[in-house]
């Protein structure tokens, strides 16, 4: 990430601007920040409150506080690196506020499609027990969560197995579970087939 930011794949400011209120800091703090980026992009490592608060519209004080709130939150570290002349320098590191943000991004995706799971799957139950004229039981509602999480069947694939069952009047999980098999099975031989008569091509091919 610090490399694609370096070569400006990603753009630093928007990455900030778009997720500074996800990991707890306000927009004074995101100026300060991004200020901080394009300071490291003119090789300028290291900055006091006083002359940063001059490329701010907040006063030295409030500055220094800011920055001292950033550094305890580890979104600003503070390390010793080698100037063009072989000395050590102080310089500031974002790498930790990045990470964060990442991290942050990651665990909103795994929501997300959380979220989404439990949308299809109350949708599922919704359905069946429309269709079945009655609540699901909780072994019931178990199964329908292990189709779409272990099987991964798709909400239409299971809706169409549902009607199938409905149509014959045959009203169970149980026998919605075996159509859903069934079609299961249909597919793999029709895989194994298409596979052996690639064999059986290659086979008269290689003759």
């Amino acid at each position: 990430m610090k490399r694609y930011i370096n070569n400006n794949t990603i753009d630093f400011t928007e990455l900030i601007l778009n997720n500074y209120y996800k990991i707890g800091i306000d927009e004074t703090d995101a100026i300060i920040v991004i200020k901080l980026q394009y300071l490291l992009k003119k090789n300028i490592t290291f900055i006091s409150p006083s002359q940063l608060s001059k490329m701010l519209s907040i006063s030295k004080q409030t500055t220094s506080k800011r920055l001292k709130s950033l550094i305890e939150k580890g979104f600003i570290k503070m390390e010793l690196i080698k100037n063009n002349n072989g000395k050590q320098t102080e310089s500031f590191n974002l790498d930790y506020l990045i990470e964060s943000i990442l991290v942050n991004s990651s665990s909103d995706e795994n929501n997300e499609k959380e979220e989404f799971k439990k949308t299809v799957e109350t949708k599922i139950v919704k359905l069946f027990e429309e269709e079945f004229k009655k609540p699901l039981s909780v072994l019931d509602i178990q199964t329908i969560t292990k189709w779409l999480n272990d099987d991964k069947y798709s909400f239409e694939k299971i809706k169409d197995a549902l009607f199938e069952a409905v149509r014959i009047r045959k009203l169970t999980i149980k026998y919605v579970d075996g159509i859903l098999l069934k079609s299961e099975d249909k597919t793999d031989k029709r895989k194994y087939k298409r596979t052996a008569t690639i064999s059986n091509l290659k086979k008269i091919w290689e003759e």
